[in-house]
């Protein structure tokens, strides 16, 4: 039962000794990956609200133009009628 006694002994020193050495390395790749998926998740959110501000802007520029065609069409229309009648005569 001795050697069983120092087996059992010398196994649980083992991996003792290995959960000492391999900790740090799994705590900083974990702190590693954490911080580059924080660091992606920021990015990622920058680039969604420089994407809504140039959809807004889009957007803003459409009603603009949109005003500008009916202004456009409104002016045009003034002129075939001012023609119409100058041709009429």
């Amino acid at each position: 039962m001795a050697d069983n006694d120092n087996g059992a002994k010398l196994q649980a020193l083992t991996e003792h000794t290995l959960v000492k050495t391999f900790t740090p390395l799994v705590v900083f790749a974990m702190m590693g990956i954490i911080g580059w998926l924080f660091n992606t998740v920021l990015a990622i959110d920058e680039s969604v609200q420089q994407h809504t501000i140039h959809l807004q802007h889009l957007h803003d520029a459409e009603e603009d133009f949109a005003e500008q065609i009916e202004d456009f069409s409104k002016t045009l229309t003034d002129i075939r009628i001012n023609v119409g009648r100058l041709t009429a005569h």
